[in-house]
């Protein structure tokens, strides 16, 4: 039978080469971000906002939602924990999103252009008040999450400033941010926030080998490339044969390239099917360049493969990254040719200066 067509609606909150939070029961590292809400919880003196902040793929999601369980009834396997099983009946309902006293904000799709929303409208936003103005339907919490606040729009994002302000009596909103201090200072202050951190390698390394069947040369590659984010570090092994291994060859042949190479790199790509290993390419191409900066300036190492075959100063490494980026903004603000773009940035690593 096939399946409804809502089935294949995008769904602003799945990271790239990632599955769904809300899908996610395991955490990698944050257990003592975890420990301190479990307590409070625990001893009746929750906060009513939380601001859970860090870099894309930290793991801000999949943190609110073993949160977001608990509040809501689930019954955690270890005392002072959030690990509520995958099996518990308010699990199964939060994941389906069917739960009465759960909201979910998020860039809303579009059915006449078929995308995504741009960013979070005020239509959304007044949910809120509006899901916080009715009894819970079973009599306990009700819990909005907002993923992302930085998506909102200015209008937006004052309507749930009056709800930071006024809020209801057992009411938890979770708001999560990549770039906490770009928020309006009326938002930070009336939540409580908490910064995640990288994981550390030795976590992150486990964490993939239990999770993922990838060769050994992939998993430290992503590691190095997803600075302590477990779901950028898994989103690189899943893309290896698109992403990793072709950014490998790359670097390799420096210090002369093969055309042929470049082309067929930017030629797959460029491909609407390849989105995803798109970006996470760039984001290597970058990241890459960020470690051979690091490294001309203090021979330190940091990055996958193995240092650029080319001798340049940390400036020069520093500017050609910042070319790129300029170079990927406009392309995606332009739409402009994706195969001729990257190519071009691959082209211009190894131009000299």
């Amino acid at each position: 039978m096939a399946k409804p067509a809502t089935d294949f609606i995008p769904e602003a909150d799945k990271a790239d080469g990632c599955p769904r939070p809300r899908d996610v029961y395991s955490l990698v590292g944050h257990a003592a971000e975890e420990a301190k809400f479990a307590s409070m919880f625990d001893n009746n003196t929750l906060h009513h906002a939380w601001l859970l902040n860090g870099p894309t793929g930290i793991g801000k999601a999949t943190l609110a939602y073993r949160m977001i369980r608990r509040v809501l009834g689930g019954l955690p396997q270890t005392d002072g924990a959030l690990d509520i099983p995958q099996s518990d009946p308010v699990s199964q309902r939060v994941q389906s999103l069917g739960h009465g006293d759960f909201l979910l904000i998020r860039r809303p799709y579009d059915q006449k252009t078929k995308k995504l929303r741009a960013e979070i409208p005020i239509t959304e936003a007044r949910k809120i008040s509006e899901f916080f103005s009715r009894k819970a339907s079973e009599g306990g919490w009700r819990v909005c999450l907002i993923d992302s606040i930085d998506e909102m729009n200015r209008n937006a994002t004052n309507a749930v400033l009056k709800t930071l302000e006024e809020p209801p009596e057992k009411a938890l909103l979770i708001l999560l941010s990549n770039a906490p201090g770009r928020l309006l200072p009326t938002i930070r202050s009336r939540c409580l926030s908490l910064p995640l951190r990288p994981v550390n390698d030795v976590e992150l390394r486990t964490w993939l080998a239990e999770r993922t069947n990838a060769a050994q040369e992939d998993v430290e590659a992503a590691i190095h490339l997803a600075n302590g984010a477990p779901g950028k570090a898994f989103a690189y092994v899943q893309n290896a044969d698109s992403v990793l291994r072709p950014l490998g060859r790359f670097f390799r042949g420096f210090p002369r390239q093969n055309p042929q190479l470049l082309h067929s790199i930017s030629d797959t790509l460029a491909l609407a099917k390849n989105k995803v290993s798109h970006d996470l390419f760039w984001d290597g191409l970058q990241a890459t360049l960020h470690a051979q900066a690091i490294y001309a300036s203090t021979g330190e190492w940091t990055g996958p493969f193995e240092p650029i075959a080319l001798q340049r100063t940390s400036d020069v490494w520093a500017n050609i990254r910042g070319e790129l980026e300029q170079m990927r903004l406009a392309a995606a603000g332009l739409n402009m040719n994706k195969k001729n773009v990257l190519l071009q940035g691959m082209m211009k690593i190894g131009a000299t200066s």
